[in-house]
C-alpha cells in the first residue's frame, strides 16, 4: 500500500447517475487484486475531510489502468463525477483484503447493485486462469443495472436479475442462484458483494447448501486504515465473538464468520 497520485484517463455516466472512472497509476494497477480497494480524496481542499473507498473493479498492468464505479449520490462522489481527462488524484491503496479463489469451479459469483465492482475484477482473473465462471448481477431495475458487458471478458455466463422484471430474471438475486441450483447449477465455491441484507440472507441459505462462500461487506469507512475502527463488525471464530475491521481484516470474509 502506498499514496499515489493518479491521472484521469476516462469518466463516462454509463447509467443516469452511475459512472466508470479509469485511472492511471502503475504501481496499483500492477498491485491491487480482486476485492481490495482504493482510497479517494476527492478534492485538494479539506472539504470534504475524508476520503472515499471505492472497490477496484479492474486493472490492465501493462497500461497503468484501474477501473472504478460509482454512483453519484452525496458530496465526495459529485466532486467525482466532475473531474476531466488529466486531472490528478490522490490515491491511497490497495487496502483491504482479497478474494482467495480454491481454484474450485465452477466459480459463481453474486453481485447486488454496486456490489458488482470486486467481482467484475475477479471474473476478469478466474477467467484468465481458464475456470468457469458464472456472474449473477441484480438490482431493483435495468435503470440500475451497469452494462457490465463492456467491461467484462467473453469467459463468464452473465445472468441479469431484476425485482421488477425490466431486464432478465424476475425477483430477487437468491431467488435466481436458487432457481439455477434446482436446474442442475453445482458450485465449487462461492463469491458474493452487495447490500448486508442481501449477504445476509445469501449467508443464511448457504447453511443449507453448505458452499464455501467469500463476502465482500460493505461499510463506512473514515481513515480506511484501521486506527479509526469506525468500520468494526461482529464476528464468531472458534466459538468466540469478536470485532474486525472491515477495512484492515476485511472487507472479504468467509461468510460463516460474520455475525449477521
Amino acid at each position: 500500500m502506498k499514496q499515489c497520485s493518479a491521472q484521469v484517463r476516462e469518466l463516462e455516466e454509463v447509467r443516469e447517475g452511475f459512472y466508470y472512472l479509469a485511472l492511471e497509476e502503475p504501481y496499483l494497477a500492477a498491485t491491487a487484486l480482486p476485492g481490495q480497494f482504493l482510497h479517494l480524496r476527492v478534492t485538494t481542499t479539506f472539504d470534504p475531510l475524508l476520503r472515499r473507498p471505492f472497490s477496484v473493479a479492474g486493472t490492465s498492468p501493462q497500461t497503468g489502468i484501474v477501473r472504478l464505479f460509482f454512483r453519484r449520490l452525496g458530496t465526495g462522489t459529485k466532486l467525482l463525477s466532475c473531474l476531466r481527462r488529466g486531472d490528478p488524484l490522490d490515491c491511497l491503496g490497495p487496502l483491504g483484503s482479497p478474494f482467495m479463489p480454491a481454484g474450485k469451479s465452477p466459480a459463481v459469483l453474486l453481485a447486488g447493485g454496486t456490489g458488482i465492482a470486486p467481482l467484475l475484477f475477479l471474473a476478469e482473473k478466474l477467467g484468465g486462469t481458464g475456470d468457469e465462471v458464472y456472474l449473477f448481477y441484480g438490482a431493483a431495475t435495468a435503470a440500475s443495472l451497469l452494462p457490465v458487458e463492456r467491461f467484462l471478458p467473453s469467459g463468464p455466463r452473465l445472468f441479469y436479475v431484476t425485482a421488477d422484471g425490466s431486464a432478465g430474471e424476475t425477483g430477487l438475486l437468491t431467488d435466481a442462484f436458487r432457481r439455477a441450483l434446482e436446474k442442475g447449477l453445482v458450485p465449487g465455491e462461492l463469491f458474493a458483494c452487495g447490500p448486508r441484507p442481501f449477504l445476509a440472507i445469501l449467508a443464511e441459505e448457504n447453511r443449507r447448501w453448505g458452499y464455501p462462500l467469500q463476502v465482500s461487506l460493505e461499510e463506512n469507512m473514515a481513515c480506511g486504515l484501521g486506527a479509526c475502527q469506525g468500520c468494526a463488525v461482529l464476528l464468531q471464530k472458534d466459538g468466540k465473538r469478536t470485532y474486525a475491521r472491515v477495512c484492515r481484516e476485511g472487507p472479504v470474509f468467509c461468510d460463516a464468520e460474520v455475525v449477521w
